[in-house]
C-alpha cells in the first residue's frame, strides 16, 4: 500500500532536497511540506488524508519541545496517526535517549546519505527500526554511558563498611587482614564480599577491582581517605 509523506523541517532548502527522493519512491504517493507541528495538527484534525491511506511523518528533532510535559507525551499522540522518521539534529545526546525512549524506532542524522536516507523512510513506511550508522554509533556508546551511570549508582550506594572492604581488595589486603581492621571474622568479611560480587554482578576479585576503578571509588578514596575512615567501619557488618 502507498503512503503519503509529510516533511515537517524548519530547514526549507532540506526538505525540498528530500521531496526529490520521494518523488522517486513508488511506493510513496505524494508528500507536503510544513515547517511546525502545530501546523500538522491542523492536518490532521482536518483529516486532509483518508485513514486508508497511511501517513509517514519525516520531522525535525528540533521541533520536539522537550521543556515542557506536553512535548514528552507529543511523539506517543502522533504515533497513532502515522509512522514517524526522525532527522536528528546535532544535539545533546540526552534528546536522542528521549526520542528513543518514547518510541521513535527511525532516526536518521541531518547529513546522512541519499541511500540511507531513503532506507530510514522505507523502514518507517513498514514500521520497522532503522537508525543510520551515526546514530547508531551514538545509540551504542549512549548504552554504554548509561551501563557506567547505573555501575556508579550501585557502588554509591554501597554501605561504607562494604566500601572500605572494596578498597582495601584494590590494595591487596587479605580477608583475614581486612576482618582484624574492622574487628570481625574472616567469614563475614568473605560474606560481604560475596555479596558485593552479586550486587554488582561480577564473578571474581579482580571483577571488584576493575569496578572499583572504573566507578572512580578508588581515585575518590585517594583524594579523600577520611570519608573512608576506619573507625566508622568497626562493628557495621549486616551480616
Amino acid at each position: 500500500m502507498q503512503s503519503q509523506v509529510i516533511l515537517c523541517d524548519q530547514q526549507t532548502i532540506y526538505a525540498m532536497g528530500c521531496s526529490l527522493l520521494i518523488k522517486d519512491n513508488p511506493m510513496l504517493m505524494g508528500y507536503q511540506c510544513i515547517d511546525n507541528l502545530k501546523e500538522l495538527k491542523i492536518i490532521i484534525e482536518k483529516d486532509k488524508y483518508p485513514a486508508a491511506l497511511p501517513m509517514i511523518l519525516v520531522a525535525d528533532s528540533a521541533l520536539f519541545d522537550y521543556g515542557y510535559a506536553d512535548g514528552i507525551t507529543q511523539i506517543a499522540q502522533l504515533k497513532k496517526n502515522m509512522s514517524i522518521m526522525v532527522v536528528f539534529n546535532e544535539q545533546d545526546d540526552a534528546h536522542l535517549y528521549q526520542l528513543i525512549d518514547n518510541g521513535v524506532s527511525v532516526i536518521v542524522s541531518r547529513n546522512v546519505s541519499n541511500k540511507e536516507w531513503s532506507k530510514a523512510l522505507e523502514m518507517a513506511r513498514l514500521h520497522k527500526i532503522y537508525f543510520c550508522k551515526t546514530i547508531a554509533d551514538k545509540v551504542f556508546s549512549m548504552v554504554n554511558h548509561m551501563e557506567k551511570i547505573k555501575l556508579i549508582e550501585k557502588v554509591h550506594q554501597l554501605h561504607t563498611y562494604d566500601k572500605y572492604i572494596l578498597l582495601r581488595i584494590c590494595e591487596e589486603a587479605s580477608s583475614k587482614q581486612i576482618a582484624y581492621e574492622v574487628g570481625h571474622s574472616k567469614r563475614t568479611i568473605e560474606g560481604h564480599r560475596t555479596k558485593m560480587m552479586q550486587k554488582l554482578e561480577v564473578k571474581n576479585l579482580a571483577g571488584l577491582v576493575k569496578v572499583a576503578f572504573v566507578s572512580k571509588l578508588y581515585d575518590h578514596y585517594l583524594v579523600n581517605p577520611g570519608l573512608y575512615d576506619i573507625t566508622a567501619c568497626v562493628k557495621t557488618s549486616s551480616l
